[in-house]
């Protein structure tokens, strides 16, 4: 973990949840290899600017940054990379990437995100309990309190799906840029539509999948506290192959 002040300074990193910010995590294949990097790097600084930061760093200074603290991590392992722009510093942190496709059991959160487009380090009452579970098997679904919505997780969008049709979810959620990136590649390959299902909708699909930066795409086993499960991976096995694809691509490691 490596952070610095405005002015370049190292500092020790902060925790970051509950401190005023904003935050994005980052797929670094091998070889350094990052997906989707000027994205992440743009829409970090886009949040920084909605969020009136004090300091808002330029993408060159950001990415310097980040090319600094990648010489530092091992070339041969598939990492996540966190970085955080709070008030006062710049943070980068880096764990191994091993939630990758694997299966996940879902838990429901009761929470309405205050600004729902923006990654925001303050929600300390969502990002801080991911360290409740144990984040390669396990994802908070958040379900709105008020109607009892199911729009994302704590790490990922929803892609529900019955049959070759797929639901997903388009208002009050992070667009998030793995999601953005795939969607041309689902729109060659199945029928969809944008919506949100309730709680008690849910027993309509026969597969609920995640798609997010740590798990790709990833298919939900069970809710319990809503009495579903998967019926079958038909449809994971096709996107997930389409994922595949998406990351393979030379657009996917483009630097800025």
């Amino acid at each position: 973990m490596h952070a610095w002040t405005k002015s370049g300074n190292p500092i020790k990193h902060p925790t970051p949840w509950g401190n005023y910010g904003v935050f994005s995590t980052l797929r670094v294949l091998p070889q350094h290899k990052i997906l989707f990097k000027k994205q992440h790097l743009q829409r970090i600084l886009e949040n920084s600017v909605t969020l009136d930061l004090p300091w808002v760093p330029s993408l060159q200074e950001l990415d310097s940054r980040l090319k600094e603290y990648l010489q530092q991590l091992p070339k041969d392992q598939d990492q996540l990379l966190r970085i955080c722009l709070l008030e006062d510093c710049l943070g980068l942190s880096a764990r191994p990437a091993r939630s990758d496709g694997n299966p996940v059991e879902g838990w429901l959160l009761p929470y309405r995100r205050p600004e729902p487009s923006i990654k925001c380090t303050a929600e300390k009452n969502l990002y801080g309990k991911l360290a409740e579970l144990v984040i390669e098997r396990d994802d908070w679904i958040i379900m709105d309190p008020k109607d009892n919505e199911l729009r994302e997780t704590a790490t990922s969008n929803l892609i529900f799906a019955k049959d070759n049709n797929l639901l997903i979810p388009e208002k009050k959620i992070l667009h998030g840029i793995t999601l953005q990136n795939l969607m041309p590649y689902l729109k060659k390959n199945f029928s969809i539509s944008r919506g949100t299902p309730r709680d008690q909708n849910i027993t309509e699909f026969d597969e609920i999948l995640l798609c997010g930066t740590g798990r790709g795409i990833a298919p939900l086993e069970k809710i319990s506290a809503l009495g579903w499960s998967m019926n079958g991976r038909e449809n994971f096995s096709k996107i997930r192959s389409l994922y595949e694809e998406m990351i393979t691509s030379k657009d996917a490691t483009l630097s800025l």
